[in-house]
């Protein structure tokens, strides 16, 4: 399929260096108000404005069936959903209403710019080389969802290159078991058109997220159980069931 050059290119340059001065400002703003409150009150808005430049519309359905303690963040939920393209952490921190935060790769703590702002906002790092610090993180992981604070995993622990969904690793509903929350399923639509695996050139198109209804822990027997119905939830909701 051929892809404009020219436009996505000007904003992959525009939008890096508004990213820099989105940085600074979260870092100049963190004094005032703290690390996590400043990337929240930039992020969103950076995100949104390099989406729209790149001619992406957002979409998010579902959200409004969800129990209210869980749309307005006043309960902790694991959301956990397909992965397809680079955009999609970016995309789904300006779309969630909840603030959510995602469990990253250790190395993109090392990115500039990238890896400083996600530090700032509390992320939480996994080194995935070194069981006994993946294991140490996940610890983290469950302590800051029993203190309240939702995350966003993709299990299936890396981007599919077709769009199909990938097997679910197990790490996600151990987690969700141990600290006690449900695991919120949720579909990604349009992530592979607007920027697939292997190329930077972004197509402006609808990007949904599509939410489904969440899964308690105390309904399944175990781990195993739980990760079989999110994964059967999610293919069911991209409409492959």
């Amino acid at each position: 399929m051929h892809r404009p050059f020219l436009q996505p290119m000007l904003v992959w340059v525009f939008g890096g260096l508004a990213l820099a001065l989105a940085v600074c400002l979260c870092f100049l703003l963190t004094p005032f108000v703290g690390g996590r409150r400043a990337f929240w009150l930039v992020a969103p808005y950076y995100i949104r404005g390099t989406a729209w430049a790149f001619g992406i519309r957002r979409e998010l359905a579902g959200w409004e069936e969800l129990p209210a303690e869980v749309r307005k963040g006043a309960r902790s939920v694991i959301f956990v959903g397909n992965h397809t393209s680079l955009f999609d952490p970016p995309l789904m921190i300006s779309t969630l209403p909840s603030h959510p935060v995602f469990i990253a790769k250790r190395e993109l703590a090392r990115v500039p710019f990238l890896g400083w702002v996600i530090w700032l906002a509390e992320f939480i790092f996994i080194d995935r080389d070194r069981h006994g610090a993946a294991r140490q993180s996940l610890q983290e992981a469950a302590d800051r969802i029993r203190a309240g604070q939702s995350i966003v995993t993709f299990p299936e622990g890396t981007r599919s290159r077709d769009g199909g969904l990938l097997p679910f690793k197990k790490g996600a509903f151990h987690l969700a078991f141990e600290a006690g929350v449900p695991v919120v399923p949720l579909a990604i639509h349009g992530g592979l058109e607007v920027l697939p695996r292997g190329t930077w050139r972004v197509k402006g198109s609808p990007y949904r997220i599509q939410v489904g209804k969440p899964l308690e822990p105390r309904d399944f027997a175990d781990p195993e159980a739980l990760r079989q119905a999110a994964e059967s939830a999610v293919r069911e909701l991209l409409g492959n069931g």
